[in-house]
């Protein structure tokens, strides 16, 4: 019997799985960790915190299933958006801690590059925009920063590359993460932008030669890395992609217009493409899928849920409690209540953006969270329901986008911890004007690596086979009557998005 593993390098903890050929999940394993915040708006983590938790998952799912390791027929690996990468010297060391996706270090960075390069530039040769969020501005913010570490550099690592280096002895960089980087690859030859990149002073030779597909077999497992894992000296291991994109090949999302809406911390919207229709206001790189033809553009809020456990950690005591005696979810009792109050909350817009700055599809770095048309006859329950109804103006304002861009939104797929409230995905549905197929049970990232393993090894045929693995449980229907409702309240959001800009701007000055 052949079995595959898939293992995601989360930000906040790492999951692995061990499934048979038709997508059935024998272990599973988990391991936390935590994000180093040395400054305000600053977020690193070391490799190594990873690589330790990418081995003990992997055992650990070994063990539990008692099963051959000679019957793994192929690993894959997929991570976190790394930022700037991990800078790695001649002995493959890593010289700093990665700089990771949520960092918004790199502010001056991006206004010398608008300065000597130009946005239009940029975005015509790799479809994305300048922003802290990419990587190029942070890999830049190390050269001009740290010049003794930038001149130290050997290789520069994507976390998942790096434990892919680990187990192998390989360099891999596969096309979504070059792309996910922002200012090296070329969105359209699918190329690294070696012009652009020493135009920008990145050098090339801090990547691998090629970049490859994802379900592409990179390295073997080594002796030393089969006695860390468990795993067989020799198993092939893939070269994996960006979370996000691969989360939404876990859910079957391949045709032209789906769209995979993970409703987790942070809520993030994957539009797939099967030709190019690139927006500035959306993050656009390679699928992990068909990579060399297909294209992955996203956009969301980076807060969505972390709002929600914000209100229930501050503001939701009396509901926790109640929750541990009745053997319920708080969110639970949150719902009931908020389920009362009418759609709109009676004039109350909540703006879901609790840190400083969103990405895409904002691409505001002074934008903050905050309460509109609050009044002494507003309750609790009126504010958690604006809570969840904000989230869903940024999924519309998100789709908006996508369709200005051209994209056709034929099918919606809903999923992850967010979206198992039935009020919540009522809201969703009701202010984007979206029918949803909710998808209760799904492993996310690490089946998806199950199954670019099965396809980067030749057990399955096509990426299609995850559709028979992955059914919905229920079709989320938009309610006209409300939509009339979110319509008004929706364009108020808009208009309150633009109007407080200076303000929030003033905040940070």
């Amino acid at each position: 019997m052949s079995l595959l593993i898939g293992s995601d390098i989360g930000t906040l903890g790492t999951k692995t799985i061990l499934t048979d050929c038709e997508g059935r999940i024998l272990a599973s394993s988990f391991r936390e960790y935590g994000v180093l915040t040395p400054k305000p708006g600053w977020a690193e983590q070391w490799p190594d915190v990873w690589f330790n938790a990418l081995c003990d998952t992997i055992k650990e799912v070994l063990e539990a299933s008692k099963v051959d390791p000679k019957e793994v027929a192929a690993v894959s690996i997929s991570g976190l958006y790394g930022g700037s990468g991990i800078p790695c010297d001649k002995e493959m060391k890593p010289l700093r801690p990665c700089i990771i996706w949520a960092d918004r270090r790199a502010t001056e960075e991006c206004k010398w590059i608008r300065a000597n390069i130009g946005e239009d530039r940029v975005f015509k040769v790799t479809g994305n925009t300048i922003d802290p969020y990419y990587g190029y501005t942070k890999m830049l913010w190390i050269k001009f920063n740290e010049p003794n570490i930038w001149s130290k550099i050997y290789q520069i690592l994507t976390p998942n590359g790096y434990c892919i280096y680990k187990l192998t002895g390989s360099v891999a960089l596969d096309f979504s993460s070059a792309g996910n980087y922002g200012g090296i690859l070329d969105i359209n030859k699918r190329s690294f932008a070696e012009q652009l990149m020493e135009e920008l002073g990145i050098e090339r030779r801090f990547f691998p030669e090629k970049l490859v597909e994802s379900k592409q077999v990179v390295g073997e497992v080594h002796r030393e890395a089969s006695e860390r894992t468990g795993l067989k000296t020799g198993t092939p291991i893939c070269a994996g992609g960006i979370d996000a994109p691969v989360s939404a090949l876990a859910v079957g999302a391949l045709d032209d217009g789906d769209l995979a809406l993970m409703l987790g911390t942070s809520m993030c919207c994957g539009f797939i493409s099967h030709k190019p229709r690139i927006s500035i206001k959306l993050i656009n790189y390679p699928y992990v899928a068909r990579d060399r033809e297909l294209l992955y553009s996203f956009a969301g809020v980076s807060t969505a849920g972390y709002c929600i456990r914000w209100f229930r950690d501050q503001l939701g005591q009396t509901e926790v409690e109640a929750a541990s005696k009745l053997k319920l979810s708080a969110y639970t009792l949150l719902d009931m209540e908020a389920i009362k109050v009418p759609p709109g909350s009676d004039g109350l817009i909540f703006m879901p953006h609790m840190m400083i700055g969103d990405r895409a599809p904002y691409w505001n770095e002074y934008i903050r969270g905050c309460l509109l048309g609050l009044t002494l006859y507003h309750t609790k329950a009126h504010i958690f329901r604006a809570f969840l109804e904000g989230v869903a103006y940024g999924l519309k304002y998100s789709v908006d986008v996508a369709i200005e861009a051209g994209m056709p939104i034929r099918r919606a797929i809903l999923v992850d911890g967010g979206a198992r409230s039935e009020l919540w995905r009522t809201i969703l549905a009701d202010v984007s004007g979206l029918t949803m197929d909710y998808i209760a049970e799904n492993p996310g990232a690490p089946l998806g690596d199950v199954v670019l393993a099965g396809v980067g090894v030749n057990l399955f045929k096509d990426y299609d086979v995850v559709r028979e693995w992955v059914k919905s449980s229920e079709v989320v229907k938009p309610n006209p009557k409300n939509r009339e409702v979110y319509d008004r309240l929706y364009r108020a959001y808009l208009e309150a998005l633009s109007r407080l800009t200076d303000v929030f701007k003033g905040f940070s000055s």
